[in-house]
């Protein structure tokens, strides 16, 4: 406790106040990465919107067969997430041409990732018989999930390549790539699901498709601002194309374990929504499937400013100034705070009209549920924001083991683990009692990672070599 009040003292003497936390320069950047993931959110929202209104089997299909496929997926989406501090150290080092390696990296392990996933497509019914879900959703998800996973290689270029992007600060190209994206994902949702323009009605598969298509434009955008565009040559992209051992196995040193814990908790709430809370009926799931749509309309504009954090303190590290990215990581808390609390209370204030909007055959038990549940939404608010800002902090600084340790242990132990106690001790409190322990781990984790950048062990970590001079900030910042 001695060495985290010292830190946050020292963080705060002697300094002009203009510039001590930086809000403006967060802002700057994270503005285009919160726009994005708004109009992702915003995707996802009208995608499960249209669904819901295919029927109650195919809108439960839709949140196992989807986060299944995004657990498959996000090991790798994890790893590929680090290339984003390769490049912003490297800018910050004053050698940004050194970035573009690690961007051809993300792609060849892309590559060799979809091939990897590519056997789960035969296996899939297999795995998803053992829910034990009705028929009809057994049968929903499991294609759902092949289409998905047979896009993966366009989701995972994508990713990679927007992280470079994002490390390189120039958040703009992946905003103009996500938001085409989402466009005709909501496009081909809307001709595939409900079978206009002459095409017949696929139901569940159309939004599959559709979400595919997504990714296949996202990556075609930003692929080709990557190796045509004014940094291409600003860069040399096109020169650094072939596999590279040193840089790869940096990567993989770094993304790994941020890979891990990305998989682990995504894996623990699959388990957990699809596995614990499938045990209470498909109204339970649905009433849960509400429930996260609502949770990612709260966090996924804050992970916009947790990747922003990410690139500006990776900058500053690879800079040597750790001070700076102390306080640009504060900056970001303050803005991720205040919007996931005013998130949380708005949608616990309007609870009973926002279920209803997903729930729109009036099921009472479904209704009952999802408006009980949003008290926890609530709760973690504060706590998930603590999670979101500083873990991107802490991988922008390259220090990515000790969190995902400490993640899979609370994953499993606490989250994982008191739900499946809660829910076997106590059935009677349904949905809650598993949601209750849940909580207990989103709030545990969030402490846990604030008061890991705060003892400050990041800064004596080292990822890319040192620049030849340390400026008074850190290497010249691109125009956002």
């Amino acid at each position: 406790m001695a060495v985290l009040l010292d830190n946050l003292v020292a963080h705060g003497r002697g300094d002009d106040p203009r510039r001590f936390w930086g809000v403006g320069e967060v802002v700057r950047l994270a503005v285009p990465m919160v726009l994005n993931t708004v109009s992702y959110t915003i995707m996802q929202f009208v995608d499960g919107l249209m669904v819901s209104r295919v029927g109650t089997e195919a809108f439960s299909a839709q949140l196992g067969g989807g986060i299944s496929a995004f657990t498959a997926v996000c090991f790798f989406m994890g790893t590929l997430s680090c290339v984003s501090t390769f490049a912003a150290q490297h800018l910050g080092a004053g050698r940004p041409e050194r970035a573009a390696r690690y961007a051809w990296q993300g792609i060849w392990l892309g590559v060799v990732a979809a091939a990897a996933l590519a056997a789960l497509v035969p296996a899939a019914p297999h795995l998803f018989r053992l829910f034990g879900h009705a028929p009809e959703v057994t049968r929903l998800e499991t294609r759902y999930f092949q289409i998905l996973i047979g896009g993966a290689i366009f989701h995972l270029t994508a990713r990679g390549l927007g992280a470079w992007f994002v490390g390189m600060h120039r958040p703009t190209v992946t905003l103009v790539a996500g938001v085409a994206a989402n466009l005709v994902n909501v496009a081909a949702n809307y001709v595939l699901i409900f079978g206009h323009l002459g095409f017949p009605a696929l139901g569940l598969a159309g939004a599959g498709i559709g979400t595919v298509l997504g990714f296949i434009t996202e990556a075609a955008i930003l692929g080709a601002v990557f190796l045509f565009g004014p940094l291409a040559d600003e860069y040399q992209t096109r020169r650094q194309w072939r596999p590279a051992r040193r840089e790869l196995a940096d990567l993989l040193r770094i993304g790994s374990p941020a890979g891990a814990m990305f998989v682990g908790d995504l894996l623990m709430w699959t388990i957990f929504m699809v596995g614990i809370i499938g045990s209470f009926g498909t109204e339970a799931i649905a009433a849960t499937n509400i429930l996260n749509r609502y949770w990612h309309l709260c966090f996924m504009p804050a992970i916009g400013v947790s990747a922003a954090v990410t690139a500006i303190v990776g900058r500053y590290c690879g800079a040597r100034q750790p001070h700076l990215a102390w306080r640009r990581a504060h900056a970001g808390l303050v803005l991720v705070e205040a919007y996931m609390i005013a998130c949380g209370v708005g949608v616990w204030l309007f609870r009973d009209a926002l279920v209803g909007l997903f729930n729109e055959s009036g099921d009472p038990a479904v209704q009952r549920m999802a408006t009980q549940a949003i008290l926890f939404l609530l709760i973690c608010q504060a706590f998930d924001a603590l999670n979101v800002t500083f873990i991107g902090a802490l991988r922008g600084a390259g220090d990515t083991l000790w969190p995902g340790v400490v993640q899979l242990a609370l994953a499993y132990g606490v989250g994982l683990a008191g739900s499946a106690l809660v829910a076997h001790l106590a059935p009677e409190w349904g949905i809650l009692g598993p949601w209750s322990a849940a909580s207990l781990y989103v709030i545990v984790l969030g402490l846990l990672m604030w008061g890991r950048f705060l003892s400050g062990r990041w800064k004596r970590m080292t990822v890319v070599p040192a620049p030849a001079a340390v400026p008074e900030e850190a290497a010249g910042l691109p125009p956002v």
